[in-house]
């Protein structure tokens, strides 16, 4: 597993998305319908956006389950939309994590970061407290 430098970030001033989403089970579909409305005029084939909306769903669905802190708490959403980019940024009240290989023997689950990694153009996790996972996926 080899996450992007964090200085892969766009850099162009395009339109951003910004929402904090009660870390619950509804968090995922919330977010997943809030990056479609984000992207809806933004002219991405229907395999880019299935694409996007997919790894939204991945990494908000671990930034609700995976957190050892006690609920209520936040998630925070943040999209920006540059020329040749979606970048995606998920922040939870975490420790933070060191992201590990898949295992291949395991049966379910565990399939975020691998996703990230094979469909994502980019993206790395910020360690420390909180934690943020980031991806940017190519337009």
């Amino acid at each position: 597993m080899t996450p992007v430098s964090k200085d892969a970030v766009c850099e162009d001033d395009g339109p951003v998305l910004d929402l904090e989403l009660e870390r619950n089970t509804e968090a995922p579909s919330l977010a997943r319908a809030a990056i479609s409305g984000f992207c809806q005029d933004r002219e991405l084939s229907p395999s880019t956006l299935a694409t996007i909306t997919l790894l939204v769903s991945e990494v908000v669905t671990n930034a609700v389950v995976h957190p050892r802190v006690e609920p209520p708490g936040m998630v925070g959403f943040h999209a920006y939309c540059g020329e040749a980019v979606i970048r995606i940024e998920v922040t939870d009240p975490g420790d933070g994590f060191t992201p590990k290989q898949r295992d291949p023997a395991r049966l379910g689950g565990g399939y975020g970061l691998y996703l990230l990694e094979k469909e994502s153009s980019g993206w790395g996790v910020e360690p420390t407290p909180p934690t943020t996972v980031w991806f940017e996926v190519a337009t």
